[in-house]
């Protein structure tokens, strides 16, 4: 495992941004409780505008909406293709104005789990469309394969990262990591398989000899192997870094970095072994900005006096592979930028911490923070939404001057899901907004709504995009709402965008 005993200070950016990837899990795995919700995704336009993509049945459509509230292409959205629900995609920036949609299509999968075809690698596609509406690839697979990622070139175009795997027997595959440059046309760069980064070992009948000596099943493999996870980073420079787990002897988990360069070519001698250990995963990983990333781990085992124990990390190597330094984090504090030179911290916390959920609230602690780590605020600003209400799907950004918007889905007793609440704190800790937050959306009729995203609008506020649904538990409408820097709502009693 990297040295945990290096005590040289980062640097401010790299602070910050850490500090997104420490946000952004916490959201996912604890406050993202949101079954019902229609498969939506949105974007800045770059234009204080958004894209928006979202998938209806077996259908994919997106739209982009203006400052103004206008939807700029089609009534209803553009069509993007037909794909079985719940395929999943993705909704990326293009850089450009307009965005890029990635989505499997499993349309060719058996239902049988008996069917051997089952277990096969199935395609992914990838469409750009610009910032007129117009589709610019062609509808071609990119390849097959499992756990697809997708970073932008900076040209219009994107890095495509995949685990392209062969069935060797049901659930038991033989793994190859694959990395995909795409232009802005759409034509691949790199051949048509991509370039490989790592195999795993391959899978192979388990011996007489094997099973006497107590090998369990019928096929194994050796180890070290790659076994499927991974991600994918731009460096800032042209090119992008891939990390990727390998399980090695005596069931520890290490995870391995290379580099490559915008023309494919390894920018490092040798792959980096960015740390090892019992529990040792990999979560997520941004840019530092300058060639390098910082990489966000769980379960890093340590040594101490009474024992093992294991503590969450995060990495951060140089755009040369040198691992600069490793530091602890508490995984249930968000901390993200405040758009200026600090950042501001979030701490979630249940009160009482057991019991019946229906009995429990959720209260939001705040605090803005300097350059330094010091606290800005004399005291940490407390949003309470009253007893027995709690806060789901957490959304937060910071507006530009030194505050913070956060948006939620306020849940109440024995009411599944309630109205869609946010609540802007001033660079001074100050709430701008009513005590009990804004309400975003206020339509008769509506008894769902589920935060889907909240992005900049640019001055100050916020565009919510959400889904709404007459029904109490389900949502099977889009909807956009813009919040000005004091609250009020400017695009009427919202857009609905998927019509």
């Amino acid at each position: 495992m990297a040295e945990t005993n290096n005590k040289k200070r980062w640097p401010l950016a790299l602070v910050i941004i850490a500090a997104v990837v420490i946000a952004a899990a916490a959201i996912i795995y604890s406050y993202h409780d949101s079954p019902g919700r229609l498969p939506v995704s949105a974007i800045s336009d770059g234009s204080n505008g958004i894209i928006v993509a979202w998938q209806k049945g077996a259908s994919f459509y997106a739209q982009r909406v203006d400052p103004s509230g206008q939807p700029q292409w089609e009534a209803g959205g553009i069509f993007i293709c037909e794909c079985p629900p719940g395929s999943g995609f993705t909704l990326t920036p293009d850089g450009l104005g307009g965005a890029i949609i990635t989505w499997s299509n499993t349309s060719s999968r058996p239902d049988d789990r008996d069917d051997p075809a089952f277990f096969d690698s199935v395609p992914f596609y990838s469409q750009r469309i610009n910032a007129d509406g117009e589709l610019l690839w062609s509808d071609s697979p990119i390849s097959s394969g499992r756990s697809r990622q997708v970073v932008l070139d900076g040209t219009g175009g994107a890095f495509f990262v995949w685990d392209d795997y062969k069935t060797y027997r049901k659930a038991l595959r033989d793994d190859y990591l694959r990395l995909q440059k795409i232009a802005p046309d759409g034509s691949r760069l790199w051949g048509d398989e991509g370039m490989l980064i790592v195999t795993s070992s391959l899978f192979r009948p388990v011996t007489p000899e094997e099973t006497a000596s107590g090998v369990k099943g019928i096929a194994t493999r050796s180890w070290p192997t790659y076994e499927g996870n991974h991600a994918i980073v731009n460096d800032g420079v042209g090119g992008v870094i891939v990390f990727w787990e390998e399980e090695l002897e005596n069931k520890k988990n290490g995870i391995y970095a290379q580099r490559v360069d915008g023309d494919g070519n390894l920018a490092w001698p040798d792959r980096v072994l960015v740390g090892a250990g019992q529990d040792f995963r990999l979560r997520s990983v941004v840019s530092d900005g300058v060639g390098g990333a910082i990489i966000r781990t769980s379960d890093g085992t340590v040594y101490s006096g009474i024992g093992k124990i294991s503590v969450p990390l995060m990495v951060h190597i140089s755009g040369d592979g040198e691992l600069l330094e490793t530091r602890e984090y508490s995984p249930d504090i968000i901390s993200i930028s405040d758009g200026l030179s600090g950042s501001f911290r979030i701490r979630i916390e249940e009160d009482p911490p057991s019991g019946p959920p229906r009995e429990r609230r959720t209260i939001l602690y705040v605090q803005r923070l300097d350059e330094a780590g010091q606290a800005l605020w004399s005291g940490k600003q407390v949003i309470n939404p009253g007893e027995k209400q709690q806060f789901r799907n957490l959304e937060y950004i910071a507006d530009g001057t030194g505050g913070v918007i956060i948006a939620w889905q306020l849940q109440k007793e024995f009411v599944a899901y309630g109205k869609i609440m946010a609540q802007r704190l001033d660079a001074s800790g100050g709430m701008q907004w009513s005590e009990e937050g804004m309400p975003v959306f206020n339509i008769p009729g509506i008894n769902y709504q589920g935060v889907s995203e909240i992005l900049s609008d640019g001055s100050g506020g916020v565009i919510v995009v959400a889904n709404l649904g007459e029904g109490g538990l389900s949502g099977d409408m889009v909807y956009a709402q813009r919040l000005d820097v004091n609250g009020n709502r400017l695009w009427g009693d919202g857009v609905r965008i998927d019509r």
